[in-house]
């Protein structure tokens, strides 16, 4: 029964060998240490068929690596289709959770350029998740499968982009931000925690110009639902800011955040909360004194507001309590690193994977992902430059798409071809 295959404890890989019949027949050795005579090999019966629930029961235990479903639709024709199908895709999303780290984008390339980090079977190349962009535009933001990027000089734009599905929606933006008095813009693009399908947001934030007064941030809020922004909400900041931190967003429970620069060299999380689409303003404590790339919002261990603070080779993680009071939750050591921190250079914070937990760390001989639970090292890449990297995480081929007329039988189709050509 059903029931009582999985209760047994069988993995997918159990069941896939079970599916396939093969059992080989190889020599045995008698109770005397003899060698017993070799009999002939005879192949077993094929076994019964399955029903489709149970098959896609035990499809849905693959491994949630790249590989997984393209080798599964080389089976047969029958598990080609249950693999392609669309509901099928969103079942496994949602068996496994949290989707596999396949790369990262570097956020300053002209042409999107996109970092793999898997090995083979697994690694998707560079060509396939890069696209060029137009002259003054960059990526500001990853998260949940799709790549958001900016235009910087007017008319202003945003992008985004689902590198699986191969499907882009250009957004224009809102006319009251797009003009000469507006200089710093940031984005970040999600979808939403209670939304089906191929439903997108992009939240906007923008300030003055320097030399007017930067005491004001504007944001507002895209929904490819209703195709229209939002309101624009506006936050008067207790004291001027200078930069709007470049850094991609970090998603705290329904918020967005950023980092914001103040002359004094203090720093203030910029909220923007999704629900109210409100803003609100938080200062670090004082005594935090750092560049930008040695400071990192990251969630605490309850999913609340944090912060990580580089120095040297040691590493702060500070979380806010009720009543915005910062308190110490934990000192982090990076010894480890030691060894390939050739010089002065120490190591700088590029990235965060929301979906990881871990934050990048460039050093002069690579790219290391440091997990922040378990403290674990992994490196991630030989790159020595200093680039600020936008990790990119999904289901892939099982993605869904920003267009109304995606099905996952074209993207699975495409990366079932891939795979056959580079194993």
């Amino acid at each position: 029964p059903r029931c009582d295959f999985y209760a047994s404890g069988a993995t997918a890989g159990d069941a896939l060998r079970l599916l396939r019949g093969a059992a080989l027949v190889s020599p045995s050795m008698s109770t005397r240490g003899e060698m017993s005579p070799r009999r002939r090999s005879t192949s077993p019966p094929p076994p019964a068929s399955l029903p489709d629930d149970m098959l896609g029961e035990i499809l849905l235990r693959l491994p949630p690596r790249p590989s997984s479903l393209p080798r599964a639709s080389l089976v047969s024709k029958r598990w080609y289709s249950l693999v392609a199908d669309p509901q099928f895709q969103r079942r496994f999303r949602d068996h496994h959770g949290k989707p596999p780290l396949l790369g990262f984008f570097l956020q300053e390339s002209p042409s999107s350029a996109f970092v793999p980090i898997l090995d083979r079977p697994d690694r998707i190349p560079r060509g396939r998740f890069s696209m060029p962009l137009s002259e003054g535009t960059h990526i500001v933001d990853c998260r949940h499968g799709l790549v958001l990027s900016l235009s910087r000089s007017p008319p202003h734009r945003l992008l985004v982009w689902d590198p699986v599905a191969r499907e882009q929606r250009r957004l224009v933006f809102p006319p009251e931000l797009d003009n000469d008095q507006m200089l710093r813009f940031n984005g970040a693009v999600l979808r939403p925690a209670r939304s089906q399908g191929s439903h997108f947001q992009v939240a906007l934030i923008a300030h003055y110009k320097v030399g007017n007064p930067c005491t004001r941030v504007f944001a507002c809020l895209y929904s490819s639902e209703t195709g229209i922004w939002s309101k624009i909400n506006s936050l008067q900041l207790q004291s001027s800011i200078s930069l709007l931190g470049p850094g991609p967003s970090t998603l705290i429970g329904n918020s967005l955040c950023w980092l914001l620069w103040e002359p004094s060299d203090n720093y203030v999380i910029l909220e923007f909360d999704l629900d109210t689409q409100s803003l609100t303003e938080t200062e670090l404590p004082p005594q935090v004194e750092a560049p930008l790339l040695k400071l990192r919002i990251v969630p605490t261990e309850d999913g609340g507001l944090g912060f990580i603070h580089l120095s040297g080779l040691h590493g702060q993680l500070w979380k806010r309590e009720p009543g915005s009071v910062w308190v110490l939750d934990r000192a982090i050591e990076f010894e480890e690193l030691r060894s390939v921190c050739k010089g002065d250079r120490y190591p700088r914070v590029v990235g965060f994977s929301e979906d990881s937990n871990a934050i990048l760390l460039q050093t002069n001989s690579g790219v290391f992902m440091v997990y922040l639970r378990s403290m674990e090292f992994k490196k991630i890449s030989n790159m020595g430059v200093i680039r600020l990297r936008c990790p990119f995480a999904c289901f892939y081929p099982a993605g869904t798409g920003i267009g109304d007329v995606h099905g996952g039988d074209d993207v699975l189709e495409y990366v079932k071809w891939l795979f056959v050509e580079t194993c």
